[in-house]
């Protein structure tokens, strides 16, 4: 289920905590005011790895 999902030409005009991204530039996302994550790059190379991080993320907010 998704409650929010903004799909965008200019990454940097969107406000935000986590941008997941397969590009790390080239249409605003090094503008991001939040966390860049780069899917598809050596520390993200698959949706497991983003669940993971995204679940070390979340946890110490929800404890």
């Amino acid at each position: 289920m998704t409650h929010n999902l903004i799909i965008c030409s200019h990454k940097g005009l969107l406000k935000g905590d986590i941008l997941i991204d397969d590009h790390a530039s080239g249409r605003g996302q090094e503008f991001f005011e939040g966390q860049l994550i780069h899917f598809g790059h050596q520390e993200y190379p698959n949706w497991e790895a983003v669940l993971t991080h995204l679940r070390e993320v979340i946890k110490p907010i929800t404890e």
